[in-house]
């Protein structure tokens, strides 16, 4: 049986075309730099996978280098050696290591592990990984969501229209930055949008309790479709009085991180969707129970990535769609970041506002390892 034999790591600082900025921190500046991790995992026969994290200060306690110690000196040692095919020994094995927390620590370094081994298994299965996964490859169209940084009615307006024009039917927007201006953002995005779009407001724990009464209220009146994490991550009693004096649909985000946070808000009755985020949950074996925890309760998926590459967001992709979900997505890193170097045909696939699966095996696309090593940096 092939086992875990190797574990190598590329941390890269990819080029930011875009500034972006969110209640809690900022993705980045133009001009500025974007850390990633990629990872690649062999096995004893040769097979290789890939996974990469994101780490983006402001949103998540890690960076780049706590990412890169975690694996080198933690993560990797503890699993090579455990069979391939045994995800559920492997996940054990990182819990046994990092320790259990009252939430799951060090997910993007989770993630990005976890990531490579279900891309081998599916390579070494023949199959897409959302057939892998147990869905059809039939589905291959996955819907993203355009991410809206204005906070004016005219600069609001002039990107729908670029995003309009680029094939984008969806839009999301980052609440709690410029307070004063979400309901004129709102109201805009609201008016602007096309017949079926889905209106999509992010606060990123911006807001007080009395300020997210206020705007949920008023989002509501609006037509927004869904309030994501108004409230600081730790104030879970909060979530609850915001409950109880709105119906806007709301989600979390910061606060669901492994399935047993996912579960606490599920079961009290505090969020109306799932968003699937691979990296903040910690890989795809862990958002696969949060899938089951939302079927079970009856609450419908949303899938977002903070300015994640284009391997998180076709994994993320495939694994949506393995459960019929195809959109909207909010994975935009194609907007801030240029991947140009390490993924030359991106375009071949994402485009027109949606990303176009094939029937490649595994998560369907891998990085330009020269270009990695060039790019990659010591730490």
């Amino acid at each position: 049986m092939a086992t875990i034999a190797q574990i190598e790591l590329f941390p890269v600082y990819l080029p930011m075309i875009r500034s972006f900025a969110f209640a809690s921190g900022s993705a980045g500046k133009a001009g500025g730099k974007a850390p990633h991790i990629f990872l690649k995992l062999t096995d004893s026969e040769g097979g290789v996978g890939w996974g990469e994290g994101r780490p983006v200060a402001g949103w998540s306690p890690e960076t780049l280098e706590t990412v890169s110690s975690v694996l080198r000196n933690n993560l990797a040692p503890g699993v090579i050696g455990l069979p391939v095919t045994d995800r559920w020994g492997v996940h054990r094995a990182m819990q046994r290591i990092l320790g259990r927390g009252p939430s799951m620590g060090h997910p993007i370094a989770r993630a990005a592990l976890d990531m490579a081994l279900h891309d081998l298994l599916a390579k070494r299965a023949g199959l897409p990984l959302r057939a892998f996964l147990g869905g059809s490859n039939q589905r291959r169209q996955m819907a993203l969501s355009y991410t809206l940084t204005g906070h004016d009615r005219g600069s609001i307006r002039e990107e729908m229209a670029t995003g309009a024009a680029a094939g984008f039917v969806h839009f999301n927007f980052k609440a709690a930055v410029a307070p004063e201006t979400d309901i004129e953002v709102a109201e805009t995005v609201a008016e602007e949008i096309a017949p079926g779009g889905f209106v999509w407001a992010d606060a990123n724990q911006g807001f007080q309790l009395h300020n997210a009464r206020r705007v949920a209220q008023a989002f509501q009146a609006i037509g927004v479709d869904m309030l994501e994490q108004p409230l600081p991550a730790d104030q879970f009693e909060q979530m609850r009085s915001l409950r109880a004096s709105t119906t806007i649909p709301l989600a979390v985000d910061e606060a669901s991180v492994g399935p047993a946070d996912f579960f606490r808000y599920a079961a009290a009755g505090l969020v109306d969707y799932l968003v699937v985020k691979l990296t903040r949950s910690g890989g795809i074996w862990p958002t696969m129970q949060q899938v089951a925890i939302a079927e079970a309760a009856g609450l419908p998926l949303l899938v977002s990535g903070l300015t994640d590459g284009f391997l998180t967001k076709m994994a993320a992709c495939q694994t949506a769609l393995a459960f019929g979900f195809a959109g909207p997505a909010a994975l935009n890193g194609s907007q801030f970041t240029d991947e140009s170097m390490i993924f030359p045909a991106k375009n071949e696939i994402e485009y027109n506002g949606s990303v176009n699966l094939s029937d490649k095996t595994g998560i369907g696309v891998e990085p330009d390892e020269d270009a990695l090593k060039a790019f990659a940096v010591a730490i």
